[in-house]
């Protein structure tokens, strides 16, 4: 499509539902939840008010020292939201009726009584060992005043999903004038699809332990899942690993690197919010940064029989390379406790080049009786593959899609991961051989535009790729990717939210969840409700302010 009528059509999508002066660009819903919930009704003449300064959150079904921390961390960030209503004065962005409040007139409906606690039913054991994982259980159910008893009710059958009905309580809170009310509703939740990643790259910059601590917080108030962890590249090495500690020589200096305790408390951090972290170490290419260590893990690139000073992918003829790698993946999947490793082997294709003018892969090659560069990458792979499945943790495997797109064999439940256009074509080939699939190519974060975006990731439909039933049903999710060349510490948490709530709710919510002019008033509302919890997230859709 030619960018200027993209871009054109972003505009369109976006175009202001008012124009008279003073007044946002697009008027905010209230207390309209993100991700839209599966199943929502409302009493819509019925609300509750909140008349204490805190409301306590209390456990009524099986506890843990996890659940008793969440049921404390919304407890304080509904009292920090009540405390931002009563104290700031928000009236001139409502001076006309909020979009999607429930009645119009003088009241937000008619209160039914005072709002006395929250609780949490949770119907099955939970422990701190646990530990969130593919396919978990993510439905929840949420009552608040539906029998007019002043109780919000959360209703879970494992604490992942306690975890996500607590966040949509939390965002049923609205305002109305100086009174803050919580909507009356009955909520059925529950995830559409299994994986809803958000992928960051920690090597083209280096983001510090907080910064990845608030997109994990925000990761869970959008109900994502997983964390994809590109921890290292060409650029960078920033792991300090235990086992092979020459390759953090790579890091750009030694402050910015993560050590294993590093590791463990982003790991911990996540899981406490039901987020999964799956740690990507990409090979044979992207690969530079390994070499500053360990340097004969690269192959020397030759011009006319001498070497010229660059390196390429891996050198698949040493065979120490592969006891650096066992080693090396050992350690992860011991320090990454998910089920599934991110192998990479994407976009080798760069080095070929380099293989075939160093004289040791030369000879190599004729010892193997392999003639081009794809015999090469496939032999390598092959190896690598059979590596990891034999580490004692057993761990299952993603791959970008490149290796398929070679036709290497991959066991089959091997997850592939779609990131080039046509992306229908891409997901097309490789469910029919089939495999698992995630998608990411439409939900790239790190192309920007300085109109409002976002409808362009909402309006990407995996299933538009069309394909059998079957077909369908191995896409299992997507991501969205958030390279690292023009991101750090100063502004990846702008230049990543709220776009990525648009991928959140397409990978949440109901097919049917479609409409930009519906989702643009709840896009606001979220942004603002964002900007509330005290993250630095950008302006949605144009002029306006919280």
């Amino acid at each position: 499509m030619d960018t200027l009528l993209l871009f054109g059509l972003v505009a369109f999508l976006a175009v202001p539902d008012t124009e008279a002066a003073g007044f946002p660009s697009v008027s905010p819903s209230q207390g309209e939840p993100w991700p839209m919930p599966q199943h929502i009704e409302y009493n819509r003449d019925q609300t509750f008010l909140v008349s204490q300064d805190e409301v306590p959150v209390n456990i009524v079904g099986e506890s843990c020292a996890d659940l008793q921390d969440a049921a404390t961390r919304y407890q304080n960030i509904i009292a920090d939201y009540l405390e931002q209503i009563r104290t700031t004065v928000y009236e001139p962005l409502y001076r006309t009726q909020p979009h999607g409040a429930p009645t119009s007139g003088d009241d937000v409906g008619r209160r039914l009584d005072v709002i006395h606690s929250i609780e949490v039913n949770l119907t099955s054991s939970c422990s701190s060992s646990q530990y969130p994982e593919f396919g978990m259980d993510e439905s929840y159910e949420v009552r608040t005043n539906w029998n007019r008893d002043g109780r919000a009710l959360v209703i879970a059958d494992s604490i992942w999903g306690a975890y996500r009905g607590l966040e949509t309580i939390s965002q049923l809170f609205l305002h109305n004038g100086a009174d803050l009310n919580v909507h009356s509703a009955h909520i059925v939740d529950f995830p559409r699809y299994k994986h809803r990643g958000v992928m960051f790259d920690t090597a083209r910059h280096f983001l510090s332990m907080n910064v990845l601590k608030q997109n994990i917080d925000l990761m869970a108030a959008h109900k994502y899942n997983v964390f994809h962890w590109h921890m290292v590249d060409d650029q960078s090495f920033p792991f300090n690993s235990s086992a092979l500690p020459e390759l953090v020589a790579g890091a750009y200096r030694p402050g910015l690197t993560y050590s294993t305790d590093d590791v463990a408390d982003i790991v911990e951090y996540a899981r406490q919010r039901g987020v999964r972290v799956i740690a990507e170490f990409d090979t044979p290419g992207h690969m530079d940064a390994w070499g500053v260590g360990l340097p004969h893990l690269l192959t020397a690139c030759y011009k006319d029989g001498v070497k010229d000073g660059t390196v390429g992918p891996i050198n698949p003829s040493n065979e120490a390379v592969y006891d650096t790698l066992r080693d090396l993946f050992t350690e992860i999947t011991q320090l990454f406790p998910d089920r599934y490793i991110h192998l990479g082997v994407d976009e080798v294709i760069f080095g070929f080049d380099c293989w075939l003018s160093n004289p040791q892969v030369q000879e190599w090659m004729a010892a193997q009786q392999l003639t081009t560069p794809e015999e090469v990458e496939d032999v390598y792979i092959r190896r690598l593959l059979a590596l990891v499945e034999a580490l004692p943790a057993s761990p299952e495997y993603m791959v970008w899609q490149d290796v398929l797109d070679r036709g290497v064999n991959l066991k089959p439940n091997a997850v592939v991961q779609v990131w080039k256009e046509p992306w229908q074509e891409h997901l097309l080939s490789v469910t029919s051989r089939g495999h698992p699939a995630i998608l990411s190519t439409c939900w790239y974060l790190n192309h920007f535009t300085y109109e409002t975006d976002w409808p362009l990731y909402y309006t990407c439909e995996p299933e538009e790729m069309g394909g059998t039933a079957a077909q369908r049903a191995l896409i299992v999710g997507g991501e969205a990717a958030k390279w690292g060349e023009y991101v750090d510490d100063t502004n990846v948490v702008a230049a990543t939210w709220p776009r990525a709530a648009a991928p959140a709710e397409r990978l949440w919510s109901d097919k049917s969840v479609n409409s930009v002019d519906e989702a643009m008033h709840r896009m606001e509302e979220q942004r603002c409700r964002m900007v509330y919890r005290g993250f630095p997230v950008s302006p949605s859709n144009g002029m306006g302010f919280c």
